[in-house]
């Protein structure tokens, strides 16, 4: 039996229909039920009635089916860990049983109160097919309507929760196929609009002219008069909002669809260009960088959409934009903070560390030497993933938001979602700052290395390697010179194209694919980036328990945007300062020395 004081506040809403100004204000009802069951005391046990009515109003309407996963229109108010990590939500789903959606259709229809008719019978609308195998009784789903249209043209909720409401009317009204119900839903949505818009508040307009011109008109059958008095009425908003970048983007995005599908270029490439002028007005020269490559990427992004529609001025408009980009004067100083970490190294640890790669009681022979160092320093992806998925976990909001990657000369090359959305980006990352931070230890392998080892006897090494062509020799030659003297700009210039044409000499004899044809009735050698997608399989057949390892380590330190991409900016000229410094020929010669394990069978 429903608890007294329950009964007592339920009826007294019943028969004083107040308005529910907050937002979601249902759940205010469900906080004042569990208030009086809490001055209960703790021996009170709730009744059924009592639970029902309680998760009657604290369930959220409109709920992503993708994080509750009930594929339901309600869904929990929170989902938390408990004390032992696992997730709880609340309300549940397991909570609504046959006897809550009893309990809820009796309280549907002997309510007076509009919000309160309104949660019970959509709620059993909602649930039935979960609980019951089939669609709730139509004259709930009449109830819903009715009720929902009744709130909403008495504004008795909130306008964010009208809007929600009538959202569902619609699409109610249209399941059931009910003209009458429809062309009232569609009267509330116009006047509930023309009641709740403000300029500056991008949420509470246009959806009048989405729902029923853009989404619906066939189903809802606007007239041409009502579709004219919408346009117009969006089109004098954009002309107000049009120096807020936020509003218009609102406003032009329901503008650009109508004219897109009525193939208006000129109206279509008119408010485009209102969008252009707002996201440039808020990033002007001098603006922060950030800002600025922000607002020219969501220009170049609305373009490219009507690009792919099909319509030539908005591709000329993309190309222009694209254009633009690449002429930005950026100040990255000013916009981004420099982060640094400090890290203590013990030299006895430096010590074991080395003498572990070059041998402890006596020296080992530069053939083992330079296998441990490739081994070493080569990164495991089982290792990258485990640090990767643990490092999410401590600090999971940084993985949760779009992270904006730039280059070292201060483009924008990439741009991640969330962890969940773009795993193999944020694994390339993580294992390029892995690779980054360990740059110091081999330095001082390398360092010591030097010491032990003359050129001359370290150039004769590798003169041995099977990959390196008779041609490559004089290349190896000044590449090993250079980096033994520390000249490290030239010693990168020749490692690239000696590890190159290994690579390719490795494929060829393998049997792999190296050429292609091209359009002069010749052959073109396929790239470094063609050859390790397209051959890879090959790399990994060939270094056996290290090729899955090995293939996406040549893949990030030479063609990867999100890597270190040394053989891409070498070859284009980009990053021009990083091969100033030692750790890309360092990073290289690595390289060159994973390529040395390669022997011919005789």
């Amino acid at each position: 039996m429903l608890n007294a004081k329950i009964q007592e506040y339920l009826a007294s809403l019943d028969q004083d229909v107040s308005p529910l100004l907050s937002f979601h204000g249902e759940n205010k009802i469900a906080d004042r039920i569990k208030d009086i069951i809490k001055a209960e005391g703790q021996t009170y046990a709730p009744a059924d009635e009592d639970v029902a009515e309680r998760i009657a109003f604290d369930f959220l309407a409109e709920y992503p089916d993708v994080d509750s996963g009930w594929g339901t229109y309600y869904g929990p108010i929170y989902v938390l860990p408990n004390g032992s990590g696992q997730m709880v939500e609340y309300p549940s789903i397991q909570g609504v049983t046959e006897t809550t959606l009893t309990y809820w259709t009796v309280r549907a229809f002997a309510v007076k109160n509009p919000l309160l008719s309104s949660r019970y019978a959509d709620l059993v609308v909602d649930f039935s097919p979960k609980v019951f195998n089939k669609t709730a009784d139509y004259k709930l789903i009449q109830l819903v309507i009715d009720a929902n249209i009744e709130i909403c043209a008495k504004k008795l909720a909130a306008p964010l929760d009208c809007k929600i409401k009538l959202k569902r009317t619609l699409l109610l009204s249209l399941q059931i196929s009910d003209k009458e119900r429809i062309a009232r839903v569609k009267d509330t949505i116009i006047a509930l609009e023309s009641t709740i818009a403000e300029d500056d508040k991008a949420g509470l307009w246009g959806f009048a002219f989405n729902w029923l011109v853009l989404e619906y008109s066939q189903k809802v059958l606007t007239t041409s008069e009502e579709i004219v008095r919408l346009l117009n009425d969006l089109e004098k908003r954009l002309e107000r909002v049009k120096a807020n970048p936020w509003s218009a983007e609102h406003a032009v995005s329901l503008l650009a669809e109508y004219y897109a599908r009525e193939k208006d270029e000129d109206n279509l490439m008119r408010v485009l260009g209102v969008l252009e002028a707002a996201h440039k007005g808020n990033a002007p020269d001098g603006a922060d960088a950030l800002l600025r490559v922000h607002a020219f990427e969501q220009i170049q992004e609305v373009y490219r959409k009507y690009q792919d529609k099909g319509f030539p001025k908005a591709k000329s408009a993309f190309d222009r934009i694209v254009q633009e980009i690449g002429s930005l004067n950026l100040d990255w100083k000013k916009s981004l903070k420099k982060v640094s970490v400090t890290t203590e190294i013990k030299k006895d640890e430096i010590d074991k560390f080395l003498a572990a790669i070059f041998g402890k009681e006596s020296p080992s022979s530069l053939e083992t030497v330079v296998a441990r160092i490739a081994l070493n320093f080569l990164p495991k992806q089982a290792d990258i993933k485990t640090q990767l998925d643990e490092t999410s976990r401590r600090h999971p909001i940084s993985f949760l938001f779009t992270t904006q990657v730039i280059s070292g000369d201060g483009i924008p090359v990439a741009k991640l979602s969330s962890l969940k959305d773009d795993y193999p980006q944020h694994l390339q990352r993580h294992a390029t700052q892995y690779v980054q931070l360990n740059a110091i230890f081999l330095s001082l392998t390398i360092d010591e290395l030097k010491k032990r080892f003359s050129k001359e006897v370290v150039i004769k090494y590798f003169d041995q390697v099977a990959v390196l062509q008779n041609e490559d020799k004089e290349y190896l030659h000044r590449a090993l010179t250079a980096y033994w003297d520390g000249d490290y700009l030239v010693a990168s210039h020749f490692f690239i194209p000696l590890i190159e044409s290994s690579i390719r000499e490795l494929i060829r004899l393998c049997g792999g694919i190296i050429l292609k044809p091209n359009n002069i009735s010749g052959y073109d050698r396929l790239t470094l980036t063609q050859l390790l997608y397209s051959q890879g399989d090959i790399v990994q057949g060939v270094f056996s328990q290290l090729g899955e390892d090995m293939l996406f380590y040549l893949r990030l330190v030479l063609i990867e945007k999100l890597g270190m991409n040394l053989r891409n900016n070498f070859a284009h000229g980009l990053e021009k300062r990083t091969f100033f410094s030692r750790e890309a020929s360092d990073r290289l010669f690595h390289v060159l020395s994973c390529m040395s394990f390669i022997k011919k069978r005789d």
